[in-house]
Protein backbone atom coordinates (compact mmCIF):
# COMPACT_ATOMS: atom_id res chain seq x y z
CA UNK A 1 0.00 0.00 0.00
CA UNK A 2 1.37 3.42 -0.97
CA UNK A 3 1.00 6.22 1.56
CA UNK A 4 2.15 9.80 1.92
CA UNK A 5 3.19 11.39 5.22
CA UNK A 6 2.77 15.10 5.87
CA UNK A 7 3.15 17.40 8.86
CA UNK A 8 0.08 19.27 10.08
CA UNK A 9 -0.85 21.97 12.56
CA UNK A 10 -4.48 22.42 13.55
CA UNK A 11 -5.69 24.70 16.34
CA UNK A 12 -2.35 24.49 18.11
CA UNK A 13 -2.04 20.70 17.75
CA UNK A 14 0.76 19.30 15.59
CA UNK A 15 1.70 15.91 14.24
CA UNK A 16 1.94 13.69 11.20
CA UNK A 17 -0.77 12.44 8.87
CA UNK A 18 -0.25 9.18 7.01
CA UNK A 19 -2.76 9.02 4.16
CA UNK A 20 -3.45 6.75 1.17
CA UNK A 21 -1.48 8.06 -1.78
CA UNK A 22 -4.13 9.09 -4.27
CA UNK A 23 -6.92 7.09 -2.65
CA UNK A 24 -10.09 8.06 -0.84
CA UNK A 25 -9.97 8.12 2.96
CA UNK A 26 -12.69 5.91 4.44
CA UNK A 27 -11.38 5.46 7.99
CA UNK A 28 -9.49 7.63 10.47
CA UNK A 29 -7.11 6.25 13.10
CA UNK A 30 -5.86 8.72 15.71
CA UNK A 31 -2.73 7.71 17.64
CA UNK A 32 -1.57 9.25 20.93
CA UNK A 33 2.00 8.43 21.96
CA UNK A 34 3.29 7.65 25.42
CA UNK A 35 5.06 9.95 27.89
CA UNK A 36 8.31 11.34 26.51
CA UNK A 37 7.59 10.51 22.86
CA UNK A 38 6.31 12.53 19.93
CA UNK A 39 4.71 11.98 16.54
CA UNK A 40 8.04 11.27 14.82
CA UNK A 41 8.97 8.56 17.33
CA UNK A 42 5.63 6.84 16.70
CA UNK A 43 5.53 7.25 12.92
CA UNK A 44 6.68 3.65 12.32
CA UNK A 45 3.85 2.30 14.46
CA UNK A 46 1.46 4.65 12.67
CA UNK A 47 2.58 3.17 9.34
CA UNK A 48 1.75 -0.30 10.66
CA UNK A 49 -1.73 0.86 11.67
CA UNK A 50 -2.24 2.40 8.23
CA UNK A 51 -1.64 -1.06 6.77
CA UNK A 52 -4.69 -2.38 8.66
CA UNK A 53 -6.96 -0.70 6.10
CA UNK A 54 -6.04 0.42 2.60
CA UNK A 55 -8.36 3.43 2.92
CA UNK A 56 -7.24 4.49 6.41
CA UNK A 57 -5.65 7.81 7.30
CA UNK A 58 -3.60 7.83 10.50
CA UNK A 59 -3.13 11.03 12.49
CA UNK A 60 -0.16 10.70 14.85
CA UNK A 61 -0.28 13.67 17.20
CA UNK A 62 2.41 15.37 19.25
CA UNK A 63 1.79 15.68 22.97
CA UNK A 64 0.46 19.08 23.97
CA UNK A 65 3.46 20.13 26.10
CA UNK A 66 7.19 19.42 26.43
CA UNK A 67 8.46 17.30 29.29
CA UNK A 68 10.10 19.47 31.97
CA UNK A 69 12.79 20.20 32.90
CA UNK A 70 14.49 19.22 29.62
CA UNK A 71 12.09 21.31 27.53
CA UNK A 72 13.15 19.17 24.58
CA UNK A 73 10.59 19.60 21.76
CA UNK A 74 10.95 15.91 20.85
CA UNK A 75 9.98 14.78 24.36
CA UNK A 76 6.29 15.47 24.82
CA UNK A 77 3.50 14.78 27.30
CA UNK A 78 -0.30 15.16 27.22
CA UNK A 79 -0.64 16.56 30.72
CA UNK A 80 1.69 17.18 33.62
CA UNK A 81 2.87 13.73 34.65
CA UNK A 82 4.83 13.88 37.88
CA UNK A 83 6.82 10.66 37.64
CA UNK A 84 7.67 10.79 41.32
CA UNK A 85 4.00 10.51 42.30
CA UNK A 86 2.10 8.89 39.42
CA UNK A 87 1.27 5.26 40.12
CA UNK A 88 -0.18 3.13 37.31
CA UNK A 89 -1.83 0.90 39.91
CA UNK A 90 -4.25 3.75 40.67
CA UNK A 91 -5.88 3.42 37.24
CA UNK A 92 -9.32 1.91 36.60
CA UNK A 93 -10.29 1.04 40.17
CA UNK A 94 -12.68 2.97 42.38
CA UNK A 95 -10.83 5.99 43.86
CA UNK A 96 -12.65 5.75 47.18
CA UNK A 97 -10.58 2.61 47.81
CA UNK A 98 -7.34 4.60 47.66
CA UNK A 99 -5.52 6.27 50.51
CA UNK A 100 -6.43 9.96 51.09
CA UNK A 101 -3.23 11.29 49.48
CA UNK A 102 -3.87 9.12 46.42
CA UNK A 103 -7.46 10.31 46.17
CA UNK A 104 -6.17 13.90 46.27
CA UNK A 105 -3.73 13.13 43.45
CA UNK A 106 -6.49 11.62 41.29
CA UNK A 107 -8.81 14.57 41.96
CA UNK A 108 -6.10 17.01 40.89
CA UNK A 109 -5.05 15.04 37.82
CA UNK A 110 -8.49 14.42 36.27
CA UNK A 111 -9.15 18.10 35.34
CA UNK A 112 -5.72 18.31 33.66
CA UNK A 113 -6.40 15.19 31.61
CA UNK A 114 -9.86 16.43 30.72
CA UNK A 115 -8.58 19.81 29.50
CA UNK A 116 -6.32 18.03 27.01
CA UNK A 117 -9.07 15.57 26.09
CA UNK A 118 -11.46 18.39 25.15
CA UNK A 119 -8.87 19.74 22.69
CA UNK A 120 -8.29 16.30 21.20
CA UNK A 121 -12.01 15.62 20.99
CA UNK A 122 -12.46 18.78 18.94
CA UNK A 123 -9.54 17.79 16.70
CA UNK A 124 -11.03 14.36 16.02
CA UNK A 125 -14.48 15.76 15.19
CA UNK A 126 -13.00 18.47 12.96
CA UNK A 127 -10.78 15.97 11.12
CA UNK A 128 -13.67 13.58 10.59
CA UNK A 129 -15.75 16.40 9.14
CA UNK A 130 -12.91 17.34 6.77
CA UNK A 131 -12.80 13.77 5.46
CA UNK A 132 -16.59 13.50 5.28
CA UNK A 133 -16.60 10.74 7.89
CA UNK A 134 -18.56 10.02 11.08
CA UNK A 135 -17.30 8.94 14.52
CA UNK A 136 -18.23 5.36 13.56
CA UNK A 137 -15.41 5.57 10.98
CA UNK A 138 -12.82 6.49 13.61
CA UNK A 139 -10.50 4.49 15.88
CA UNK A 140 -8.74 6.22 18.77
CA UNK A 141 -5.57 4.50 20.01
CA UNK A 142 -3.31 5.54 22.86
CA UNK A 143 -0.09 4.24 24.37
CA UNK A 144 0.55 4.55 28.14
CA UNK A 145 -0.12 8.22 29.04
CA UNK A 146 -1.65 8.57 25.58
CA UNK A 147 -3.96 5.66 26.40
CA UNK A 148 -5.16 7.35 29.57
CA UNK A 149 -5.81 10.47 27.49
CA UNK A 150 -7.62 8.45 24.80
CA UNK A 151 -9.96 7.01 27.45
CA UNK A 152 -10.75 10.53 28.64
CA UNK A 153 -11.28 11.81 25.08
CA UNK A 154 -13.64 9.04 24.04
CA UNK A 155 -15.51 8.32 27.27
CA UNK A 156 -15.77 11.65 29.08
CA UNK A 157 -16.19 14.17 26.24
CA UNK A 158 -19.26 14.60 24.04
CA UNK A 159 -19.43 13.71 20.37
CA UNK A 160 -17.62 10.38 20.14
CA UNK A 161 -20.30 8.15 21.69
CA UNK A 162 -20.48 6.17 18.43
CA UNK A 163 -16.73 5.81 17.99
CA UNK A 164 -15.72 2.86 15.81
CA UNK A 165 -13.26 1.60 18.39
CA UNK A 166 -11.05 2.58 21.33
CA UNK A 167 -7.62 0.99 21.78
CA UNK A 168 -5.68 1.14 25.05
CA UNK A 169 -2.05 -0.01 24.91
CA UNK A 170 -0.55 -0.36 28.37
CA UNK A 171 -2.83 2.13 30.13
CA UNK A 172 -5.93 2.56 32.26
CA UNK A 173 -8.71 4.96 33.24
CA UNK A 174 -8.08 7.72 35.78
CA UNK A 175 -11.19 8.31 37.90
CA UNK A 176 -13.02 5.26 36.56
CA UNK A 177 -15.94 5.84 38.96
CA UNK A 178 -17.08 8.69 36.68
CA UNK A 179 -18.21 6.11 34.10
CA UNK A 180 -21.10 5.21 36.40
CA UNK A 181 -22.56 8.66 35.86
CA UNK A 182 -22.32 8.57 32.08
CA UNK A 183 -24.99 7.28 29.65
CA UNK A 184 -24.33 3.69 28.63
CA UNK A 185 -23.08 3.11 25.09
CA UNK A 186 -21.33 0.38 23.15
CA UNK A 187 -17.97 1.58 21.84
CA UNK A 188 -15.81 -1.53 21.19
CA UNK A 189 -12.64 -1.45 23.31
CA UNK A 190 -9.36 -3.33 22.98
CA UNK A 191 -7.18 -3.51 26.09
CA UNK A 192 -3.69 -4.52 24.92
CA UNK A 193 -1.26 -5.23 27.73
CA UNK A 194 2.20 -6.62 28.39
CA UNK A 195 2.60 -9.70 30.56
CA UNK A 196 5.72 -8.09 32.05
CA UNK A 197 4.43 -4.51 32.23
CA UNK A 198 6.22 -2.88 35.14
CA UNK A 199 3.99 0.22 35.27
CA UNK A 200 0.43 -1.07 34.74
CA UNK A 201 -0.14 -4.45 36.43
CA UNK A 202 -2.72 -6.89 35.11
CA UNK A 203 -5.24 -5.77 37.74
CA UNK A 204 -5.54 -2.44 35.88
CA UNK A 205 -6.79 -4.21 32.76
CA UNK A 206 -9.12 -6.44 34.75
CA UNK A 207 -10.59 -3.38 36.50
CA UNK A 208 -10.84 -1.57 33.14
CA UNK A 209 -12.67 -4.51 31.59
CA UNK A 210 -15.11 -4.69 34.49
CA UNK A 211 -16.06 -0.99 34.58
CA UNK A 212 -16.26 -0.74 30.79
CA UNK A 213 -18.52 -3.77 30.48
CA UNK A 214 -20.69 -2.40 33.26
CA UNK A 215 -21.13 0.70 31.08
CA UNK A 216 -22.14 -1.35 28.03
CA UNK A 217 -18.86 -1.45 26.13
CA UNK A 218 -17.84 -4.72 24.45
CA UNK A 219 -14.26 -5.31 25.62
CA UNK A 220 -11.46 -7.50 24.30
CA UNK A 221 -8.24 -8.17 26.22
CA UNK A 222 -4.98 -9.13 24.50
CA UNK A 223 -1.74 -9.90 26.30
CA UNK A 224 1.71 -10.01 24.69
CA UNK A 225 4.99 -11.22 26.14
CA UNK A 226 6.37 -7.72 26.60
CA UNK A 227 7.44 -5.16 29.15
CA UNK A 228 5.86 -1.69 29.12
CA UNK A 229 8.28 0.00 26.75
CA UNK A 230 7.95 -1.20 23.17
CA UNK A 231 4.60 -2.82 23.96
CA UNK A 232 2.87 -1.17 20.99
CA UNK A 233 4.97 -3.19 18.54
CA UNK A 234 4.38 -6.43 20.44
CA UNK A 235 0.59 -5.99 20.24
CA UNK A 236 0.51 -4.48 16.76
CA UNK A 237 -0.99 -7.60 15.19
CA UNK A 238 -3.85 -7.66 17.69
CA UNK A 239 -4.48 -3.93 17.22
CA UNK A 240 -4.59 -4.21 13.42
CA UNK A 241 -6.88 -7.25 13.69
CA UNK A 242 -9.21 -5.34 16.01
CA UNK A 243 -9.41 -2.43 13.56
CA UNK A 244 -10.00 -4.76 10.64
CA UNK A 245 -12.83 -6.60 12.39
CA UNK A 246 -14.64 -3.46 13.56
CA UNK A 247 -14.44 -1.42 10.36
Amino acid sequence: MNTRTTHFETDGLTGLKIEPDGGTVGKLIVLLHGYGGDAASNAAFGEKLAAARADAAVAVLDGTAPVPPENDPSRRQWWNLDETRFDGRLCSFMPYLARPEQRELIARTVPEIHETAVRLNRFVLKTLKAYGLSPRDCFLAGISQGGITAFETALFCDGLENLGGLISIGSGIVGADRLRGRPANAVPVLLARGARDEIFPKTVDYFSRAVLRESGHPVELDEADSAHFGLEHAVCGAVCDFIGRHC
